[in-house]
């Protein structure tokens, strides 16, 4: 007589599905903590980089006004930029080609500089900052430039009476600022 096997079923029939699903789960969870702090770091690298741009967009003007001192007042202005809506309009005399007079110089580095802000200075057209405003401001040898830009969050409160950017897309609550003072001698 042929012996009859009995199939018994353990209770834990399916529970390894289950920590498959449990550990699927956790993992997906894991996952997407990476990618939201892989954004996070992208946006702060290029948060990081438009302010590295800005500063050196202050400083380029800094050094275009100590080589024309003669006329420090005449770097005077506010509200350039994309942000604006209205840019410099291009210089008469080309500076780059033609001898030029001081006055004539600062108009130029003016429109150089605000092609700067805008990114067309450097022939990318990803280039610039995002929605500037600058503004320079002179009090005797002394100059201010404040840039004003779009960014994802606010970075800094701002700490100088400046209106610079005031009303414009870059006054936003997600605006970036940066004040660079620096002292112009005289020759």
């Amino acid at each position: 007589m042929p012996r009859e096997r009995t199939v018994t079923l353990s209770r834990q029939g399916g529970s390894g599905l289950i920590e498959v699903a449990i550990a699927l789960l956790v993992l997906s969870i894991g996952t997407l903590g990476l990618a939201k702090l892989q954004i996070s770091a992208r946006r702060l690298g290029y948060e990081a980089l438009q302010r590295t741009e800005a500063v050196a967009l202050a400083a380029d003007l800094f050094e275009r006004m100590r080589a024309n001192r003669a006329v420090l007042f005449a770097y005077t202005i506010t509200g350039l930029g994309a942000a604006t809506g209205s840019p410099l309009p291009g210089p008469a005399t080309r500076c780059d080609l033609d001898t030029c007079t001081a006055l004539q110089l600062s108009a130029w580095d003016l429109w150089q500089w605000e092609r700067g802000l805008n990114g067309a200075a450097t022939g990318d057209s990803a280039g610039g900052l995002v929605s500037p405003t600058g503004c320079v401001a002179v009090s005797g040898r002394r100059v201010t430039v404040d840039i004003v830009w779009q960014g994802f969050r606010e970075q800094q409160a701002r700490t100088s009476d400046s209106v610079c950017g005031a009303g414009s897309s870059s006054s936003a609550s997600s605006s970036q600022w940066l004040s660079m003072t620096s002292w112009i001698a005289e020759s």
